[in-house]
């Protein structure tokens, strides 16, 4: 999801004389001051209701209303997390194009971002090539492709164009490319390189007068998610915090938080954070949280309850399938449903074959006791050498299974480098496998 918002962000990145002219000329140290927040999502039904009396008029040739009305939506889905919205945004962008098919490149750009959060992934791929023939080497739109590769694993088609991006040069900053571009480091095993370029672009971002609460608080939500992976577990909790100080009950920065709490099997902070998160937003992965902080607060009673809640949104709530990898995730994490959870993971490797996606199938696949294939996917979710603990992890206890006591030791020994309480349950496992292997505690 951190992609989809990244990529419409795009639209409001629009950045003030002064900021780019600083940034130019100062320090890479200096950093602008902080705008005052706008809280622009209290504002959102209004706007919503206006853009729908105005598009319910029909008046011929009106490709504004619809596709006004179609960018709200993608917001307000940015902050409630309805799916429904999402729908609502792609049936406007197609009225604005029914209204002017040829060109409308704001139709096109809300279509591509309403097929991304459906994860459409190559729907989206194909509507943002046609946009590159309406605007030649927009830069906005090749970044959108990039982004757009990234999620779909085709990691040297991002590379190229990235590349051609540098070459070309730029003045000033550029939000959605800084921010891809700082994905692209934390793929690529330059996690340290991907925390400071997010640094110094959240810091432009908050800088905007006119910037989305939301928007402002994703950066946040992302400079945590990164510091957790980084093993900064007190800097992780102090972003999602300011994350939730810009934009209250952000389902996001919940989700965050209650990560890194959970690791730190801090089971009553755990529990209020995935509680708030999955108020607004129940997807697996929070809902998840909450059930391993109810055991581990011996409410048995509660977990179970969250567990069959978790079932019913697989069954009702999952008709877009985009919670296909989180619903695999924690089937294996608890070690239920086991053939649900690989059949899940495989159908997701056919939307998108990215290292996450291999990693969710290499474990799903280990736990069904498939581990040749376990052992393939293993090798290719981590090829980037990407700095994720549980890629590293899942790797290591595959190789383990497989005879290969070094490279075991290794993924083992860096998933606890990187974040020695990487996850309640996998860090202690990682430790206990490594005194197996005969390595020096």
């Amino acid at each position: 999801m951190w992609c989809a918002t990244a990529i419409a962000l795009v639209a409001i990145a629009v950045w003030p004389w002064y900021v780019r002219s600083a940034e130019r000329a100062a320090p890479a140290v200096a950093l602008p001051a902080a705008a005052p927040v706008t809280k622009d999502y209290l504002d959102r039904d209004r706007l919503i209701a206006f853009w729908e009396r105005a598009e319910r008029e029909h008046r011929r040739g009106d490709m504004l209303s619809p596709s006004n009305l179609s960018a709200q939506y993608m917001q307000r889905y940015r902050e409630r997390g309805d799916i429904g919205d999402v729908e609502r945004a792609l049936d406007q962008a197609r009225r604005a194009l029914r209204a002017q098919p040829w060109g409308n490149v704001p139709a096109e750009v809300g279509l591509g971002s309403a097929l991304l959060a459906l994860h459409r992934f190559t729907d989206a791929l194909a509507v943002t090539r046609h946009v590159e023939t309406l605007v030649p080497g927009d830069r906005a739109t090749l970044v959108r492709e990039a982004s757009l590769d990234v999620e779909l694993g085709r990691y040297d088609d991002a590379r190229r164009i990235l590349d051609r991006l540098a070459r070309r040069g730029e003045s000033g900053i550029d939000v959605a490319e800084e921010t891809l571009r700082a994905r692209f480091e934390e793929l690529t095993g330059r996690l340290g390189a991907a925390r400071a370029r997010m640094r110094r672009v959240s810091a432009f971002v908050d800088a905007q007068y006119d910037g989305s609460a939301q928007g402002r608080a994703w950066f946040a939500m992302r400079e945590g998610e990164l510091a957790f992976e980084a093993g900064d577990d007190a800097a992780a909790i102090g972003f999602e915090r300011d994350a939730l100080a810009t934009f209250p009950d952000y389902s996001e920065a919940n989700r965050v938080l209650a990560r890194v709490t959970c690791a730190q099997r801090d089971w009553h902070a755990c529990l209020a954070a995935a509680t708030a998160s999955a108020a607004v937003v129940p997807y697996p992965e929070v809902l998840g949280a909450e059930v391993d902080a109810q055991r581990g607060l011996g409410d048995a009673a509660g977990a179970a309850r969250t567990d069959a809640l978790i079932r019913t949104i697989e069954r009702i709530g999952n008709a877009e399938h985009v919670s296909d990898r989180l619903l695999a995730i924690y089937y294996d994490e608890h070690d239920e449903r086991l053939a649900d959870a690989y059949r899940i993971a495989r159908r997701e490797l056919s939307v998108r074959d990215d290292v996450f996606t291999e990693d969710t199938l290499a474990w799903a696949a280990a736990k069904r006791g498939r581990w040749a294939e376990a052992r393939l996917r293993s090798r290719r979710a981590v090829r980037l050498g990407t700095e994720n603990s549980l890629l590293q992890y899942h790797a290591g206890v595959i190789a383990q299974h497989e005879g290969d006591r070094g490279e075991a030791m290794r993924r083992l020994r860096l998933a606890l480098a990187l974040n020695a309480q990487f996850h309640a349950a996998y860090a202690p496992d990682a430790r206990a496998r490594l005194a197996s292997l005969g390595a020096p505690r």
